[in-house]
């Protein structure tokens, strides 16, 4: 399994002196470092979990987006979905696992699911760009997490300004 912090600071629960100074100027955030050993504990119980590539998270309160490299989805997420519920009791957050580098649309329905993702509009308005996620409103209900959460997570993931439209 390869983390943003090193095999020996996952193994020994404290950090070196590289991984200090990586935390210490925002490179990694604290959570990675959690996400990062709960990872490697994890994969000492359910096989194929050493062969993701953990990039980092993003937290926006009541949901976490651990993003690993693209084709690995199916190993952090576990058999029947184990890894992710281990995760989600861990950390007392709902978990989605994203692909780094996906397009928008793609990200986004990762996030929204079980909730239905109608399209991805770009609007240009006063020479800015400004994506607009549209899901219907009767699945309001079924989002992950809080519409801002949501709003949040997109925006860092992409480097985007994204808003949710519900139709």
């Amino acid at each position: 399994m390869r983390a943003p912090i090193c095999n020996i600071c996952l193994k020994s629960g404290i950090l070196c002196q590289g991984c200090e100074s990586r935390v210490k100027d925002g490179k990694i955030s604290e959570l990675d470092v959690k996400i990062s050993r709960t990872l490697f504990e994890l994969a000492q119980k359910h096989r194929g979990l050493e062969k993701i590539n953990f990039k980092h998270a993003i937290d926006a309160g009541n949901l976490i987006a651990l993003v690993v490299r693209r084709g690995e989805i199916r190993f952090a997420v576990g058999r029947g979905g184990k890894v992710v519920r281990a995760l989600e009791r861990r950390f007392q957050a709902k978990i989605r696992i994203v692909e780094e580098g996906t397009e928008t649309r793609k990200l986004a329905q990762d996030l929204l699911t079980p909730a239905k993702l109608l399209g991805v509009n770009v609007l240009y308005a006063g020479g800015k760009k400004e994506y607009r996620v549209r899901v219907p409103h009767s699945h309001l209900k079924r989002l992950p997490a809080s519409i801002n959460g949501i709003q949040t997570v997109l925006a860092k993931l992409t480097n985007k300004n994204i808003k949710l439209a519900f139709e």
